[in-house]
């Protein structure tokens, strides 16, 4: 099995072997004693302590409609999250089977995932046609299964764009994973934020995918009887262990024969949650006394644990994990034991680079209004800058002195108007995590999709625009070479500024904490730059930051640029651009000495996308 590295059902890239597989195979997954702690601590500086979340778990999830239920804090999503293979194994023991084997090591990029929040790009569609026809065929087969054909050719939605709706959309990111037909599909509370018929019109498409051989696992907070009688298979969690596993029908009488009775009319999801809980109005009044006299010492919780560690249910239970565990163990240690193959990526790399830019490249497209809005404030600024320092002079008292006050200005323009950066990686985390860690694409794929297909042009076209505005309303020196200078030194500054946005951007989660690192970093690099304060007496204990202040570089080259070997005069008194740079010790004597300083920023540009595809390997893809 491989996972596909396409992104969504708009854009699949399937191999050939994954229509090889029969819809008739079936596959089970069960877990033997599970445990998972993690480190606590109750005070920032305190010393942590481990709490254990899963304690001792064992199930067998097959295929049909397999809902864990419990609290919150049971338990749930981090169950759910081990059996996706979502979870640090370090921090987990135990063992999970794959029809009676353990899983590759990627295990988690052949399963589906559906997290509970909604992973899908806005601006993408769910078209009923691909280029080749195998593809063609199993995107309008999921299309058809989930309902979804008359909605196929609709965006998704943005904040701009209205879009399908909340279940539609749900249906969506259940597609998205469904197109690889995955041995076990995973959902994440998988009707959080719908309403009453949206949420069944979701639980009876899983029951259908459910009686056709799909194993389907899901979390649930609270369902409603007509979603809780559609379980096949119940798995019921307090506070990290079970205290029921078995058939979803027969649960009411397993907590009958323990003494709690449900009430007639009363939703059974409701009356277990109830139960757990510790609601004693759920007691029935005839078993109350009994129930009381023979656990009078023991917690509900140890009452209940107990009740089903002696139950017909666990005894069925335990007896088939035994047998599969003993299996899959005689096999170990006699050395037959066949392991599955590491899953790969479907397809290659710079077919997912391909895949990846033409979706950043649509996802323009398709949502024109930050570029537009971009592109009026880059226009209207240029316009104000060209008007305050129109047809700019050459006199001794303000020639010099307005040249550098429209650098500083356009310099530290290039700068902040690079912070929209920050939204590339922080707003598509999500994003890019589900992906990543389900084996869409590669890390190197995503980031260089995004260099070239958003980050280059976003920042380029709106450069040129505002180049070609300032410099010759402003009035600089009227020779091409010097104008296309010009731009090529914003360009490589606000590449530079967007590469220290990726790299703060991409290592935090909030967006505020971003754009204060990133604001406090350009601020540094401004009193840094050689106009607020002249360097050359700065002592040697803090002048070295000089030589990581982008804005110094920029500035530096486009005063060489204007003022080398330029003369400016008020009558018979003149001056030179040559004394101005002297004084402020900026080298210009030779042509080396106008470009390292683009190749200073050029060096920033490097250093800080590396910097931030780190970060992007480095971010946790496990929890």
């Amino acid at each position: 099995m491989k996972k596909t590295g396409s992104l969504h059902v708009s854009t699949v890239e399937i191999g050939n072997d994954l229509f090889d597989r029969s819809v008739d195979v079936t596959h089970t997954l069960s877990i033997h004693d599970v445990h998972y702690e993690v480190n606590v601590r109750k005070r920032p500086c305190a010393r942590a302590t481990k709490k254990m979340i899963l304690k001792g778990m064992t199930g067998i999830f097959k295929p049909g409609m397999n809902a864990i239920l419990g609290p919150t804090g049971s338990g749930k999503s981090s169950l759910l999250d081990f059996l996706a293979g979502r979870k640090d194994p370090k921090d987990v023991s135990g063992d999970v089977l794959l029809d009676g084997s353990p899983p590759p090591k990627n295990y988690k990029c052949m399963v589906g995932y559906v997290v509970q929040d909604d992973v899908v790009m806005g601006t993408l569609t769910m078209p009923s046609s691909v280029t080749r026809q195998q593809r063609r065929l199993r995107v309008d087969q999921v299309i058809e299964e989930l309902g979804l054909t008359e909605c196929a050719d609709r965006k998704v939605g943005t904040e701009f764009i209205r879009g399908v709706s909340g279940g539609e959309r749900k249906r969506t990111n259940i597609g998205m994973e469904l197109i690889i037909s995955p041995p076990v599909l995973f959902l994440d509370e998988p009707t959080t934020g719908l309403d009453a018929s949206t949420a069944s019109s979701v639980m009876l498409l899983l029951k259908r995918m459910g009686d056709k051989g799909q194993t389907i696992v899901f979390s649930i907070h609270q369902p409603r009887y007509s979603i809780f009688k559609l379980f096949d298979n119940l798995m019921l969690l307090s506070a990290g262990e079970t205290v029921y596993f078995g058939s979803a029908h027969k649960a009411l009488e397993h907590f009958h024969s323990i003494g709690y009775v449900c009430e007639e009319h009363n939703n059974p999801a409701d009356f277990f949650l109830d139960v757990v809980t510790g609601d004693v109005l759920t007691l029935a009044d005839a078993d109350t006394d009994a129930i009381h006299t023979e656990g009078l010492d023991e917690s509900l919780q140890k009452k209940l644990v107990n009740g089903f560690q002696s139950s017909e249910s666990n005894t069925k239970l335990m007896t088939e994990a035994n047998n599969i565990h003993a299996q899959y163990r005689k096999q170990f240690e006699s050395g037959t034991l066949v392991r599955q193959p590491p899953v790969l990526y479907a397809t290659s790399f710079l077919t997912q680079l391909r895949i990846v830019s033409a979706r950043s490249v649509l996802n323009l497209i398709r949502n024109p209004q930050t570029s537009i809005i971009q592109m009026l404030v880059t226009i209207t600024f240029a316009l104000i800058v060209g008007t305050i320092y129109f047809d700019i002079n050459s006199s001794v008292e303000s020639g010099i002195q307005n040249r550098i006050g429209a650098f500083f200005f356009v310099t530290m323009n290039q700068m902040f108007g690079a912070m929209s950066a920050v939204e590339l990686f922080i707003k598509q985390r999500v994003i890019f995590i589900h992906e990543n860690a389900s084996g869409f694409y590669r890390v190197s794929a995503f980031f260089l999709a995004k260099v070239i297909c958003d980050v280059v042009p976003m920042r380029l076209i709106p450069v040129v625009c505002f180049s070609t505005i300032v410099y010759w309303m402003v009035g600089f020196q009227q020779f091409v070479a010097k104008y296309l200078f010009f731009t090529m030194n914003l360009f490589f500054t606000t590449l530079a500024a967007s590469g220290i946005a990726f790299a703060i951007s991409a290592g935090v989660r909030v967006f505020a904490i971003a754009n204060l690192g990133i604001s406090m970093s350009f601020v540094i690099m401004m009193l840094f730059g050689g106009l607020l304060r002249n360097l050359n007496d700065l002592g040697d204990w803090i002048s070295w930051i000089k030589w990581f202040s982008v804005i110094r570089y920029s500035l530096d080259a486009l005063t060489i640029n204007e003022l080398k070997d330029q003369m400016f005069c008020t009558g018979t008194n003149c001056t030179s651009g040559n004394k101005y740079m002297d004084t402020q010790g900026i080298q210009y004597t030779t042509t080396w000495d106008l470009w390292q300083k683009e190749v200073a920023l050029l060096g920033f540009v490097v250093i800080t996308f590396i910097l931030a595809y780190i970060q992007l390997r480095r971010i946790k893809k496990l929890s």
